[in-house]
């Protein structure tokens, strides 16, 4: 069996391609991407495959990027498939945003196939990481700081993101390649030993290999097998710790030292965030400390420690204010993630559980804002009005959150805080008040 009818057994068993797929290919040009588009050559009729190559110039190599993305065209045209091209410099990405070269490569990479997928209404990208990536990121990794799961590799699958070639060597695709007489270009920076990746590529890999084991890369893929085979065995309900952005503390802290990294892991990876070593220990450390705390996590989130949960928050959503609005009864108006109404009582229909019945009037005029220091309601059973704060502290509402939590407010008073609290003073006793206040979220 040849490498070819090796990748498309793989593809076929482990159902990578479906019929009618719609497939955005990763291409430079060089062997790995060539050798995948081969294999995609050999199955697009049996699986009626719509296919598109996604090209990147980094604008990073001169005359050598134009002749990949020249090459990368050609292609295209003889088997006519269409070709998307983006120029965009890594050089000032990473400048711009003091990030590495290869971070800033993979921001570009990963948006243009968003970007390609979306033109070609397609359903999946593939990517030709071979087995040498493999090795090398499992170096990397262990090296960097990882979690058993970062040490299992680069999946075969996750997402829309397919790697059917994942288990091949390189010298198996240069070898099908140069005995078949298919072109592809080479890529000089990646014999450039000054990045880290590429110097495992070039220097330990060799060095172990010519020193303690020439089957070295073979050793570490069967150990990355056994510790996937191990990660799989350990079957734990995701579900019962993490809600979105949150992860139950409590729970979390009641399983064994390894079973709260898988779930932390977990957590991460759900809000699309690569885990490391470094943030699995923050989140431990929020886990085990007391009362309310933040850390920023990277540039993009924060992580926030408030009573037994942990939340993940983009940091540009800590910046934004939530402006006050009037509503003028019969009405409804949209502030920040709700959607708040206030209507005459005509019928039941407009009732739910969680309907606030009040004593206000038509025509009456509420503001809705966030909280402010001072803020106070007055509650039923209590002779004195209780202070906002203490009442979402209270309610263990976290300390992010409070801001975004609407405050109803006519003639100054606080009618209701929203689901929360409502003022003793807007209560229709008899429920049979004349308007009806509404508060449901936003569909994201």
């Amino acid at each position: 069996m040849n490498v070819i009818d090796k990748v498309i057994k793989k593809i076929e068993k482990e159902k990578l391609v479906e019929n009618n797929d719609r497939i955005v290919l990763g291409c430079s040009g060089g062997p790995d991407s060539i050798f995948l588009l081969e294999v995609f050559l050999k199955i697009r009729k049996k699986y009626n495959l719509t296919l598109a190559l996604a090209h990147i110039n980094h604008l990073y190599r001169g005359e050598f990027a134009l002749r990949d993305e020249t090459h990368v065209r050609k292609i295209g045209k003889k088997y006519n498939i269409p070709v998307f091209v983006r120029k965009k410099s890594m050089e000032n990405l990473a400048k711009d945003k003091k990030i590495t070269l290869e971070e800033a490569g993979r921001e570009i990479r990963y948006s243009f196939f968003d970007e390609v997928l979306e033109k070609i209404d397609g359903n999946k990208v593939a990517l030709a990481h071979n087995l040498d990536d493999q090795v090398e990121t499992f170096l990397f990794r262990m090296m960097r700081g990882t979690s058993l799961e970062g040490l299992e590799g680069i999946a075969n699958i996750r997402g829309k993101f397919i790697r059917p070639i994942n288990e091949v060597y390189k010298k198996d695709v240069l070898n099908y390649l140069d005995t078949n007489n298919i072109s592809y270009m080479l890529d000089h920076t990646n014999f450039e030993n000054e990045y880290t990746r590429n110097s495992i590529r070039l220097d330990l890999i060799p060095f172990i290999e010519k020193r303690y084991n020439p089957k070295f890369k073979e050793k570490i893929f069967n150990l990355m097998e056994e510790i996937k085979e191990v990660n799989n065995f350990i079957e734990i309900d995701y579900d019962e710790y993490i809600d979105g952005n949150k992860l139950n503390g409590k729970i979390v802290l009641s399983e064994n030292p390894y079973v709260q990294k898988k779930i932390i892991n977990k957590f991460l990876n759900l809000n699309n965030i690569q885990a490391s070593r470094r943030k699995i220990e923050n989140i431990f450390e929020l886990l085990t400390t007391s009362g309310s705390k933040k850390i920023k996590l990277d540039k993009d989130y924060t992580l926030l420690k408030e009573y037994d949960r942990i939340i993940i928050v983009k940091n540009k959503t800590q910046e934004k204010e939530i402006e006050t609005i009037t509503l003028k009864i019969p009405g409804e108006i949209i502030f920040g993630n709700y959607i708040i109404s206030a209507n005459l009582i005509g019928n039941k229909d407009q009732l739910d559980k969680n309907s606030f019945i009040t004593t206000l009037k038509r025509e009456d005029e509420l503001l809705i804002r966030s909280r402010k220091v001072g803020d106070r309601i007055k509650l039923k059973g209590l002779d004195y009005p209780k202070k906002v704060k203490d009442i979402m502290i209270n309610s263990k509402i976290p300390k992010f959150e409070r801001e975004n939590i609407p405050i109803i407010l006519h003639n100054n008073e606080i009618v209701w805080i929203v689901g929360i609290k409502k003022s003793e003073k807007y209560i229709s006793e008899d429920g049979k008040g004349t308007v009806v206040l509404n508060v449901r979220r936003k569909e994201c």
